[in-house]
């Protein structure tokens, strides 16, 4: 269960990760930079704080919060993004991939990753260094195969499942992310194919270091929210009561024999009494916990 998902329903507590997320943008994006190969500029990490933005805020609240943070930074200081405002782009895009995969919808990662290549190969560099974006496909390949099994294994009660979660969404994030600043790099700097050849030992590096940067925030993340979550039985018994009530007004569709049901008098739980009957098993799960609490 995405906790992140149950806990942003809450307008109050949305605005404070929001504001979080911003602040922290701010504070780290003036660190941790790289030489870019082919032009006189530094890249920064901030690759890395997408996973972290995509993952709490989701994709929408995320990629509005990188949006919004690298906007404001671009008219403080406009020389520190070579790809004017479209330096906006790339960040953004790799939120909403980070944040659709942590919810499980993997099929919006694998848009932006397919419509992003196709762009690439369709250019003169991209066709005669047609193997730059060999880490891309990667990524795109763990997506396919990972599916809504990437959003499962974050929220793993398993650390080392969490951990392989945490990098492949990290991962995923930073090659989007790669992918489109690519792309800005050849419409926008005009970079020919030779830069990117000569680059891809490097951008493997840089990448591969930002991969690690951005799991280690996933990760911290998840392991305070868990932590805060297993120590607040009132948030708890709340974020249960909204998974069941999203559950049970998504509709199950149950594979019976009417004539059957007819035959016994039997009827399938309306809406209302399919959530009075979890909400009574969640008070009774609760209450257990409770009495578990006091004598420990």
């Amino acid at each position: 269960m995405n906790l992140f998902k149950y806990i942003r329903k809450d307008k109050k507590t949305l605005l404070l990760l929001f504001s979080g997320i911003v602040t922290f943008i701010f504070i780290f994006i003036p660190f941790l930079r790289f030489e870019m190969v082919g032009v006189p500029h530094k890249i920064n990490a901030y690759p890395s704080i997408s996973a972290l933005c995509g993952l709490v805020l989701g994709p929408i609240y995320g990629a509005l919060a990188i949006g919004v943070s690298t906007l404001i930074y671009f008219f403080i200081k406009p020389k520190a993004f070579y790809f004017g405002l479209y330096s906006i782009m790339p960040p953004v895009l790799a939120t909403i991939s980070a944040g659709a995969l942590s919810e499980g919808k993997w099929k919006y990662s694998i848009l932006i990753f397919i419509v992003g290549l196709l762009i690439f190969y369709s250019t003169n560099v991209g066709r005669v260094a047609f193997y730059h974006p060999i880490l891309t496909i990667f990524a795109l390949l763990l997506v396919v195969i990972c599916r809504d099994k990437i959003s499962k294994l974050l929220f793993n009660k398993d650390f080392k499942k969490t951990l392989i979660g945490a990098l492949i969404l990290s991962f995923t994030s930073v090659m989007v992310d790669h992918l489109y600043g690519s792309i800005l790099g050849i419409l926008y700097l005009h970079l020919n194919a030779e830069d990117y050849i000569i680059s891809i030992p490097e951008y493997i590096k840089e990448r591969i270091v930002m991969t690690i940067v951005g799991a280690i925030f996933v990760i911290l993340v998840l392991e305070i929210s868990k932590c805060f979550l297993k120590n607040a039985t009132k948030l708890k018994e709340e974020l249960l009561r909204k998974y069941i009530d999203e559950e049970v007004k998504l509709g199950r569709k149950f594979n019976v024999d009417e004539k059957l049901l007819k035959k016994y008098n039997l009827k399938i739980p309306s809406e209302e009494e399919q959530k009075e009957i979890l909400m009574n098993i969640v008070d009774i799960m609760v209450l257990k916990n409770n009495k578990k609490t006091k004598k420990g």
